[in-house]
């Protein structure tokens, strides 16, 4: 195995010493912008629907729970369609940020750097949707293979973020390659946030945003060490992961 629990830690919190309040702020940034379109459009899908069917099948009751059942229906729909096209393509982007954050201070427009080119963001929108539906359906099975195929493309969302224009399938290709044998490690890794976890949740959910940045440069460390890997097991090299942009200290 080509890393450590103690040396991924220890390189992020090398990572964070000159750059944590940077990073707090992009996913700070991202995850309160996200949350806030996303309970937007969740009001608007319910409430207005919902006012609507109610004075339409106001004498008939069983039309009234059809009504409510398409709501929230086509509420899954939206939010579905919604996290595809602009939360993973936004996460996307903060990966890029967090990666490049290993050896400088990337501008903060990082985040958004995967919708400057329409071929690049479709192809990680749809990348990424694929993903939740491939997650979503193994989890249908007793929910234990989806937890096992989450765990093997644990870096698709990593190997998009440096290469926008990689296929589904390649993408997959790479991250099963990279987690293989290590998936239980992968796991245990992420567990070993489970104290801080606790802590955050003990500020009613506020310390969780303090705690992201480690999570975040943790799994960053992690992919870094994958990836060393691929290129000296000859899965991959630099005509397909040319690397991240390199933005100088100050």
């Amino acid at each position: 195995m080509f890393w450590s629990r103690k040396l991924l830690k220890q390189n992020a919190k090398r990572v964070l010493a000159g750059s944590y309040w940077r990073v707090f702020l992009v996913w700070l940034l991202i995850t309160l912008g996200v949350s806030a379109v996303a309970s937007a459009l969740s009001y608007v899908l319910i409430l207005v629907p919902t006012i609507f069917v109610a004075f339409a099948t106001i004498n008939s009751p069983g039309a009234y729970v059809a009504g409510i059942i398409l709501i929230y229906l086509l509420l899954i729909v939206v939010m579905v369609i919604f996290n595809a096209f602009v939360s993973s393509p936004l996460s996307v982007g903060g990966i890029r940020y967090m990666m490049e954050s290993r050896a400088g201070y990337p501008p903060i427009d990082t985040i958004f750097s995967t919708f400057r080119d329409k071929a690049q963001y479709l192809n990680v929108a749809k990348n990424m949707l694929l993903l939740w539906l491939e997650i979503f359906g193994f989890s249908l099975l007793f929910i234990i293979p989806g937890i096992v195929r989450s765990y093997q493309l644990v870096y698709v969302p990593y190997l998009l973020a440096e290469n926008p224009y990689l296929s589904y399938k390649r993408a997959k290709e790479l991250s099963k390659a990279m987690s293989n044998g290590e998936k239980m490690e992968i796991f245990v890794l992420q567990l070993s946030f489970i104290g801080w976890y606790l802590l955050g949740l003990l500020t009613c959910g506020l310390g969780l945003y303090f705690l992201m940045p480690y999570v975040y440069a943790t799994m960053a460390e992690l992919y870094a060490a994958s990836r060393a890997k691929a290129f000296a097991l000859g899965i991959t090299g630099e005509d397909e992961l040319s690397g991240f942009a390199v933005y100088p200290k100050r």
